[in-house]
């Protein structure tokens, strides 16, 4: 009886215990809350780490305080860097809960699938974290001091999540990323932040274009609200500013800020003779936000205005689809469609080589439902 007792006792300490097996405590850690990854000399990496600064650094109790420190180490690769650190960190380097991951520009123009693959293959990888594209480099992103009141991972998260929600920028973070890198008739594109070093914070300043993994081009806000529209990203805060005449003595009177209510998007491929073109049809629902020019209290000026803004919507989509076909950024996916609707014409090309040559038709159908509640 004795002995059957041990048995059950030994078997159930057995399955309590055996999640203890891989613990890690939190005061074992630093909890690196946001990376940056730049090239160093000699084509090494640098990596730099934020992590919330300790009140009661000494003592037993590890407060965190609102104060990031930053740390930055080079290496041949960036697990290399990454062990380099554990070295100065005096508890173990943690960036399972990093909320954002920056890489410098000149970094990205070489690839970021190999400064990535280190994540990927990690068990315990932020696969969460946003990834962006610095305008400089990622370690002087991390080194502005945005005050005592706010991390600074923290001031890269809200900056990119209220971007992302105002219609200025598309997010997307390590796991997203990785299948669009390594399809093959998709593009991928990400955040383009800026620094603003004397009021010690960031903007968004677009997207960032990619050709596989590589860095090639960028959108300015205005164009990347255009790709937001041709990319059916249906963002409600989405609003763009048109000039729709040259005419009015006042500056502002030539301009109309419109803001997005809805959105319906078509792309059609055509094969000819083994000739590619593709078409974009998009039907806009908008509200007038703003018009110095005309109360809109006719139909007749209503519509004449949707007429305007079709044209230069149209102008503005020519346009940011230029710079996405010279970066050789197929975003849109129209590769793929090719791939699925077009499979035999598929196999005989180089989408890579053709791309930046396929006709893109676009055409806009403008409708007005709100203009404000002066009339």
């Amino acid at each position: 009886m004795t002995y059957r007792l041990s048995f059950i006792w030994a078997a159930i300490l057995a399955i309590i215990l055996s999640g203890c097996w891989d613990e890690r405590l939190l005061k074992d850690r630093s909890l690196v809350l946001s990376i940056g990854y730049d090239q160093a000399n000699d084509e090494k990496i640098l990596k730099t780490v934020t992590y919330p600064k300790n009140s009661s650094e000494g003592g037993q109790q590890h407060t965190s305080s609102n104060e990031s420190k930053v740390l930055s180490t080079t290496g041949e690769t960036v697990k290399d860097a990454e062990n380099r650190m554990d070295r100065i960190l005096p508890e173990k380097f943690d960036r399972s809960k990093a909320k954002v991951i920056l890489f410098g520009e000149q970094l990205a123009s070489q690839g970021v699938f190999p400064t990535l693959d280190s994540i990927y293959r990690d068990l315990r990888g932020p696969l969460n974290a946003t990834v962006a594209i610095i305008d400089g480099t990622a370690k002087e992103a991390l080194s502005i001091k945005p005050g005592e009141s706010i991390l600074i991972s923290d001031l890269y998260a809200e900056l990119l999540d209220s971007a992302e929600l105002q219609g200025l920028t598309k997010k997307e973070n390590v796991q997203t990323a990785c299948p669009i890198i390594l399809s093959e008739g998709k593009d991928l594109v990400l955040p383009y932040v800026g620094l603003k070093e004397e009021e010690k914070t960031a903007e968004v300043k677009g997207l960032a274009l990619f050709n596989g993994d590589q860095l090639t081009g960028k959108l300015g806000l205005k164009e990347t609200g255009m790709f937001l529209i041709l990319s059916d990203q249906k963002s409600k805060g989405l609003s763009l500013n048109l000039k729709v005449s040259n005419d009015k003595k006042r500056h502002e009177k030539n301009f109309v800020n419109i803001a997005l209510r809805d959105l319906k998007r078509k792309i059609k491929i055509n094969v000819n003779n083994g000739q590619i073109g593709a078409e974009v049809s998009v039907n806009l629902k908008v509200e007038i936000d703003e018009y110095a020019s005309n109360h809109l209290n006719e139909e007749k000026e209503v519509k004449s205005l949707s007429k305007d803004i079709e044209k230069r919507l149209n102008k503005l989509a020519q346009k940011t689809l230029a710079k996405m076909q010279e970066a050789n950024n197929d975003s849109l996916g129209l590769g793929e469609r090719v791939k699925a609707y077009h499979h035999s014409t598929w196999k005989k090309i180089d989408w890579k080589k053709e791309y930046p040559d396929v006709p893109i038709e676009t055409t806009f159908n403008v409708e007005i439902v709100q203009h404000g509640i002066i009339n």
